[in-house]
């Protein structure tokens, strides 16, 4: 078996999420994961936790980068002194890893020791979330997003094979984002990720993985050194509504799924969506 260094991201804010904050902190606290606050210059987290506007940080970018403000915190700051065969986690603060023979009820008081701690394959180098296939959008969301665009090319309308990484990006978040994003790629990747956004009709979501070290870092490095890049074609001043304003989040997503299918051998692995402050039940 091979610990797994899990760290958590967390969005847990005292001012509005005040009626729960406590309980919710208690309950974080006690699953024994490595807790990182995002976006740290804007919200006070327990001192007890981490947060990603320490040491060397770009927790300022959070507004647009979401999540990746904690992957380059955890990049630049936490694992310098792990071996390249370690194993590095990411979860949030709603989102769990389970391990594989996890009971079928899961409630706060089982998460605990339902949840992943190690790997047990020695072949693998990752592991991701289940494929979200972008086939199954509702019509009428299509045509209530799209109808800018699909009077050009209609075809996603009547083919689900159509409705493609690219299709869904263009739909909900930029059109043509991201193929204006991927002339700014390392030139050895453009055409494999431009290969991938156009003929895959799912992608491995919610930017959580589990992955070796040596892997981790060569993704940080290729995906930073891109979203940078990014920042010059997407006025963040222009951005609007939550499709819009985590684009970089959004990109990277995407170019995870691509990366780290490509480069690593990896399985698929369960997960919680799991929030306290939700009165109905979570979903596996």
């Amino acid at each position: 078996m091979n610990k797994i260094n899990m760290f958590c991201i967390s969005y847990l804010d005292k001012k509005r999420d005040n009626e729960f904050y406590n309980d919710y902190v208690n309950f974080l606290d006690s699953l024994e994961l490595e807790i990182v606050g995002a976006g740290g210059n804007d919200i006070k987290y327990p001192d007890h936790w981490q947060n990603d506007s320490t040491g060397e940080n770009i927790s300022y970018k959070n507004v647009n980068y979401a999540a990746l403000t904690v992957f380059y915190w955890i990049w630049k700051n936490k694992i310098n002194n792990l071996n390249d065969d370690d194993w590095i986690g990411i979860c949030h603060y709603r989102r769990f890893w389970l391990k594989s023979n996890h009971e079928k009820y899961i409630n706060k008081d089982n998460l605990k020791q339902n949840l992943l701690r190690d790997v047990s394959n020695p072949n693998l180098d990752a592991i991701l979330n289940y494929p979200q296939t972008f086939k199954n959008i509702k019509l009428s969301k299509i045509i209530k997003k799209g109808y800018k665009f699909l009077y050009k090319n209609p075809s996603p309308i009547f083919n689900k094979e159509k409705r493609t990484v690219k299709f869904h990006f263009d739909l909900f978040h930029i059109n043509n984002g991201l193929d204006k994003s991927i002339s700014l790629l390392e030139t050895k990747e453009q055409s494999g990720f431009y290969n991938y956004i156009t003929t895959k009709t799912e992608i491995y979501p919610n930017n959580i993985f589990i992955i070796k070290k040596k892997y981790f870092v060569a993704l940080c490095i290729s995906t930073f050194d891109w979203i940078e890049k990014c920042n010059k074609i997407f006025d963040v001043k222009k951005l609007k509504g939550y499709g819009e304003t985590r684009i970089f989040d959004f990109l990277a997503e995407r170019y995870y799924s691509y990366w780290i299918s490509k480069y690593c051998n990896f399985t698929c692995q369960p997960h919680i969506f799991f929030d306290l402050r939700k009165k109905t039940p979570n979903d596996l």
